[in-house]
């Protein structure tokens, strides 16, 4: 059998790529390490730290708010969580829970601009 060593990257379809950018480099610290295009011509920005960002189409819209979300949450290791607990307020994010003890550390728990349940720990 096959070994598994981690995860290679994440893609995340988002309702609008530029508010999501900016989230993601502003509030964040990603990278960005490419801005191009799918086949298909959907916008894609690729960031240094594993994390791809689309733009879902009409279609994929649709498609979303029959099925929900079927993404859980997705988490992140990070060096100071005080700080970036701070630095979230101050950017208006809205926290849903923590900083807290978890399995993993001490984790934080809020949302993107999308909706998406982040964790960072750690």
């Amino acid at each position: 059998m096959a070994t598994i060593r981690g995860v290679s990257h994440l893609l995340l379809q988002t309702n609008d790529l530029a508010r999501a950018e900016r989230f993601y480099v502003e509030v964040l610290g990603f990278h960005v390490r490419e801005r191009t295009t799918f086949r298909d011509g959907r916008p894609l920005v690729v960031m240094h730290e594993g994390l791809g960002l689309t733009e879902l189409t009409e279609e994929g819209k649709r498609l979303r708010q029959k099925a929900g979300q079927s993404l859980e949450h997705v988490a992140f290791r990070v060096e100071n969580i005080a700080q970036l607990e701070r630095d979230l307020r101050i950017a208006g994010v809205t926290i849903v829970d923590g900083p807290k003890p978890t399995a993993y550390g001490t984790s934080l728990y809020f949302l993107d601009p999308d909706g998406v349940r982040i964790e960072c720990h750690d």
